[in-house]
């Protein structure tokens, strides 16, 4: 039996996260890369105990799921509360449902998620600042004379109204990355370029990823140009929070998204609409991530009503 079963599609995917991988590195340092590692190893341990009584090969699935995990964990995650997450997404959401292609959530954001309410100081309360300098924090294994800081992120002091960015916070710091934030979503520009290997690849659904796009940014701006409080501009909303970073790899998880047309424009308008009531209008910033899930429980019902939609049609024709 061999021990891995290649999917050249889950590959794709590994390959379009270099550069969110490599972008931790530079401004976090060298533990970034062993916190997508470790995270990477304990869901590969986590599957092969499933797959071993299967008598299966672990699927390469396993590892896209552990580097996004570890793309959004805050850059000082306690070790313990990565392994937690990681392992309940792989045992609770993936192999309770019966392995790859199976799972009804997104193993990622559902692991995030878990972590994100059961240890919300460790995933919400401190942050590392982003190294500066030009080599940034490549020969460090985190930012040198930086200590984690108790303090909002950028999209909580925009929803409180206190940071309004300006076109430099928007390019230097949302655009290229020098802002606080998770591992590897604060630059947008590093999330584009993989996000557009996705894309051109075949690999990614561009239905999806432009329908959320498109729909998050008209409702966003809006309620914004209607003077709806906290809704902010929708360019920094689009950079910030790592919205982008969901899209194009978590909204688009094959798996759990709907495989019809139809089911996926409502599927995306349904997080576009959900992603923009949480994160103006709750108490959590990141309101992608528990979008995803509410669309996860949408998505088969949602395939269905697109096909009876479609059968009246063929019938008359």
């Amino acid at each position: 039996m061999t021990l891995l079963r290649r999917q050249p599609p889950m590959r794709r995917v590994l390959l379009a996260t270099l550069p969110c991988v490599a972008g931790s590195v530079y401004y976090f340092g060298w533990r970034s890369l062993a916190v997508i590692l470790v995270s990477c190893l304990a869901a590969f341990l986590a599957e092969f105990v499933f797959c071993r009584r299967r008598k299966e090969p672990v699927s390469e699935a396993v590892f896209v799921t552990g580097i996004l995990y570890g793309l959004v964990m805050p850059p000082a995650v306690p070790w313990h509360v990565l392994i937690v997450g990681i392992v309940f997404a792989i045992v609770f959401v993936k192999e309770a449902f019966g392995g790859f292609g199976r799972n009804v959530f997104n193993p990622a954001v559902a692991g995030r998620c878990f972590v994100y309410v059961c240890f919300p100081a460790a995933m919400t309360a401190q942050w590392t600042p982003v190294a500066q300098g030009p080599l940034g924090a490549l020969a460090q294994w985190t930012p040198a004379g930086v200590d984690t800081v108790t303090s909002a992120t950028p999209m909580a002091l925009m929803k409180a109204g206190k940071f309004i960015p300006s076109a430099a916070d928007l390019f230097h710091g949302m655009f290229l990355g020098r802002i606080d934030g998770t591992l590897g979503v604060t630059s947008a520009m590093l999330i584009l370029i993989g996000g557009a290997y996705l894309l051109f690849s075949r690999t990614a659904n561009r239905t999806l990823v432009i329908t959320v796009i498109l729909a998050y940014a008209a409702l966003t701006q809006g309620l914004h140009w209607l003077g709806v409080e906290p809704v902010p501009n929708a360019l920094p909303a689009l950079l910030g929070g790592g919205f982008l970073f969901g899209v194009f790899f978590m909204v688009t998880e094959p798996v759990s998204a709907p495989s019809t047309r139809g089911g996926r424009v409502a599927y995306a308008v349904l997080i576009a609409v959900c992603t923009v009531v949480i994160r103006n209008f709750s108490i959590f910033n990141g309101g992608l991530m528990f979008a995803i899930l509410i669309g996860n429980m949408f998505a088969p019902i949602l395939d269905h009503a697109a096909k009876e939609w479609r059968k009246p049609v063929k019938a008359e024709s």
